[in-house]
């Protein structure tokens, strides 16, 4: 991972995001690239001011914080609409990871907002991690929604290279297509015996891989939606990073899984890593 960009729209909760990705930075060795976007329908006779404006408060959050000035990061103001332009600076500009902030818990008016990192979410082919906790607490417990497929694994392996020193475990969530009780899996239902002693081989055998000489990964298999199961583990304190993989899938599959990944990114209580198959 060599170069992280933050997009920042200069509120409190892009702060943290910014916050976050220099900690992030300096933890892999990455560059870090500031990005503000400047709706592009303001009239032109205030775009050179806003402009100026918003490079001199970047400037002065970045002279004012020590680990961000260490860095030295470049600042950047454009002109137009953040998910359209920010797939394309991605490309031109070799982006390894995006931070964004978060939308979260913000009353009606941040509804507005969700539909803009949602596009995000599925205009990016890079990984992305929406940021909402503390920025400068490294994370300790991160929860990996796992199903075997190649984008579990990538976001696995990006996890560990961000949370070197934390508890990771693969969680896979187990749900019947057709359920009896719809609503077992929030009472308690059961997984069948031999269907959860081998789930649990197949999770801990990935475990071990993704491990290798390093830190081990624990594994978990747990009743219900994969959403459900990887928010109540946060909600619960045993999740500061959720970290889910999107999938080169197609038809009623991508739509599933890509829904629980936005799903979690706009709703879940921790960071939230979406990552796509390498």
């Amino acid at each position: 991972m060599k170069t992280i960009l933050v997009a920042t729209d200069l509120s409190a909760r892009s702060d943290r995001a910014v916050l976050r990705a220099a900690h992030l930075a300096e933890t892999v060795g990455a560059s870090l690239r500031i990005l503000h976007v400047i709706d592009d329908e303001v009239p032109a006779a205030f775009l050179q001011t806003r402009s100026e404006a918003a490079e001199q408060v970047l400037a002065a959050m970045v002279a004012d914080h020590e680990g961000l000035s260490a860095l030295a990061p470049t600042i950047h103001v454009e002109v137009g609409h953040l998910d359209k332009l920010l797939p394309k600076i991605v490309a031109q500009q070799d982006v390894d990871l995006v931070v964004v902030g978060s939308h979260r818990n913000r009353g009606f008016g941040e509804l507005l907002g969700a539909p803009t990192l949602s596009r995000l979410l599925r205009g990016l082919d890079v990984p992305v991690l929406v940021s909402v906790a503390r920025p400068e607490v490294a994370y300790e417990a991160v929860s990996v929604g796992w199903d075997d497929s190649d984008g579990a694994e990538a976001v696995a392996q990006i996890a560990r290279r961000m949370a070197p020193t934390a508890e990771i475990t693969l969680v896979h969530a187990w749900q019947e297509v057709l359920a009896s009780a719809p609503y077992a899996f929030e009472t308690g239902g059961l997984i069948p015996k031999e269907t959860q002693q081998r789930l649990q081989s197949d999770v801990q055998r990935a475990a071990v891989r993704l491990a290798g000489e390093g830190l081990p990964f624990a594994a978990l298999v747990a009743m219900g939606p994969p959403g459900h199961v990887l928010r109540t583990r946060a909600e619960g304190g045993q999740a500061d990073l959720i970290a889910v993989g999107r999938h080169a899938r197609s038809g009623l599959a991508r739509l599933i899984l890509g829904a629980t990944a936005e799903d979690l990114a706009l709703s879940a209580p921790c960071d939230v890593l979406i990552a796509s198959p390498s």
